[in-house]
Formats: structure tokens, C-alpha cells, sequence
């Protein structure tokens, strides 16, 4: 009986979820490459470099005003990017100058100095830069950088793509799925809090056979069957050459992330979720992303 409450259960998934599962390909032929006068701007430019010949993308490099940009200048011709010149004195001038460059994708450095948060009044001060302006702000998903690249395409051949929430969820797949690397990995951890697991019962008490004590198994159950159903069609509708796996676990959603990434010699982080144009960061997206600093974090 209670495997068949599960198929009962995995059925209703599949119904709810097929018409997401249809995970379609980005376009990512602009990108943004924002410089912060320090030590983070040779990772972005080669990170940047490393898109742009894999994309056949243009780079879009954006610098802030007041600082000499004869070095810089010379470092984005050498990667082989149009020099703009354009610069921003402010939060609010750098969403604007992304919205007009209508990139995909911007690469922002987060540096932990002092130049990070200088402001007015301060000598040799940088404009000050609100990460979560920028991410709430712009269309296009930004990915942080908070310490040293030295191999950009390891970054995108393992990545952990966190998932909060319920099933509902995949049409956020699209960025990973397009970045992860030929040959690399791409883990959907979906994190669930403890007080969600009850959502999930109520839900299978279509079917009453289901005891309330059966919580691990419950859990064991739903990962093997949506590991199984999710794999199969993304197998099914992307034909990519990387392996996908998924992995439910209940508890803790910052804990679990941070605990899988240190498990795991992961590239990039992936958290959030795009609808109609805007990002969405739920409580636990904004304190990993404002944690994690050992690897990049592409906030969607």
C-alpha cells in the first residue's frame, strides 16, 4: 500500500511538473563584466574572457569613475573586448548601465578590502556598490566573486545548484544547465525545512495509508523517485554530455548547503530563482550568498 501512495504521489508530480521540465536553452551572447580597481578584476576579466570565447559572447567591461583606467584599458584589449570606457559613480549608474548593455549575464567582484564599502568623503574611495541592489535591480542574473579564479572553466564543471522550497522549481534550471561544463557535474540539492515535511504529508494523505512516523523513509522515498523522474527528462530533453543529480534533504537550509559544499569540490553556487524578469532571494538565498566566499555565487 504505501508503495502505491508513492506512485500516487510521484504521478502527481510528474503531472504538475512536466510543462517546467521543458528547460530551454539561454542565449548568453552579451555579458558584463563589472571591474572594482583591485585585485578581483584579473579573475573577472578572465573569467569574462573564458564566456566570451565559449559563448562567442560580447563583453561589456564597466569601471569606477575617478580611478586611472590606462592599465585596465590595456588589460580588456589584451582579452580581446571593445574598450567602452564606460564608467558608474554609483549603485543606482551601474544597474543603469547594466539595463542599457541588455547583457545575460553580469560578473560582479565582491572584494573583502576596504574598497568594498569606501564611499564619499573618503580619499582615493570607490563608489560604494549595494550587491543586493544590483541583483534585485537587473534583469540579467549576477554572478559574485569574492576571492582569486586561477582556472575559470573550473568553475563551471561542478556545480551545486540549491533548491528551497517545494517541487516547483525547474524552471530556474535553464542558467546551470547552459553553464555546466561538457563532461562536468551539476547537483540540484533541494533543501527543505523541517516544518515543510508536513506539506508534503498532507499531500500524500490522498492517500491514508501513510503513516506519520514514516518521515525518513518518506524522504528516502521522494529522493529516489524524483531523482529518477527529473534525471530521465533532463536526460530526455537536453542530451548535454554532464552528469545530473539530485538529492533531497530536510533540515536546515543554509547548514545544508554550506555542509554539501564543503562535502563536495564544487565550482559555483547557484541560489534564487528568476520569475517574469526579476529575482527572487528568499531568506536563507540571501544569507548563503552573502556567505559563501571560497567559490563564485550566481544568484538568479
Amino acid at each position: 500500500m504505501r508503495d502505491r501512495s508513492i506512485d500516487e504521489f510521484e504521478s502527481l508530480f510528474e503531472r504538475a511538473s512536466i510543462p517546467v521540465l521543458d528547460i530551454g536553452d539561454v542565449s548568453i551572447t552579451r555579458i558584463c563584466a563589472v571591474t572594482r580597481n583591485n585585485a578581483l578584476d584579473d579573475s573577472i576579466l578572465a573569467l569574462a574572457r573564458y564566456l566570451k570565447e565559449r559563448f562567442d559572447a560580447t563583453v561589456n567591461v564597466l569601471h569606477p569613475s575617478g580611478v586611472d583606467t590606462g592599465s585596465l584599458r590595456d588589460a580588456v584589449e589584451q582579452c580581446g573586448f571593445a574598450w567602452s570606457g564606460d564608467p558608474f559613480s554609483s549603485t543606482a549608474e551601474l544597474v543603469g548601465q547594466i539595463s542599457i548593455g541588455k547583457s545575460q549575464l553580469v560578473l560582479l567582484p565582491e572584494p573583502e578590502d576596504g574598497s568594498a564599502r569606501s564611499g564619499p568623503g573618503v580619499p582615493g574611495a570607490l563608489p560604494v556598490v549595494d550587491l543586493d541592489a544590483v541583483v534585485t535591480g537587473t534583469t540579467p542574473p549576477i554572478l559574485t566573486v569574492r576571492s582569486p579564479i586561477s582556472d575559470p572553466r573550473a568553475v563551471f564543471g561542478n556545480i551545486l545548484h540549491g533548491l528551497t522550497g517545494n517541487f516547483r522549481q525547474t524552471q530556474n534550471f535553464a542558467y546551470s544547465f547552459t553553464l555546466a561544463e561538457d563532461h562536468g557535474r551539476l547537483t540540484l540539492l533541494h533543501a527543505i525545512e523541517d516544518s515543510e515535511v508536513q506539506d508534503v504529508r498532507d499531500t500524500l494523505q490522498l492517500s491514508p495509508d501513510i503513516a506519520e512516523s514514516a518521515g525518513d523513509d518518506l524522504v528516502e522515498a521522494l529522493t529516489h523517485h524524483g531523482e529518477r523522474y527529473l534525471k530521465a527528462v533532463v536526460a530526455a530533453a537536453r542530451k548535454r554530455p554532464f552528469d545530473v543529480s539530485y538529492r533531497l534533504a530536510v533540515g536546515e537550509v543554509v547548514a545544508l548547503v554550506q555542509g554539501e559544499l564543503k562535502r563536495g569540490d564544487y565550482g559555483l553556487l547557484v541560489v534564487g530563482s528568476h520569475t517574469d524578469g526579476h529575482s527572487h532571494v528568499s531568506a536563507d538565498d540571501y544569507q548563503l550568498l552573502h556567505q559563501v566566499r571560497d567559490i563564485p555565487v550566481l544568484a538568479l
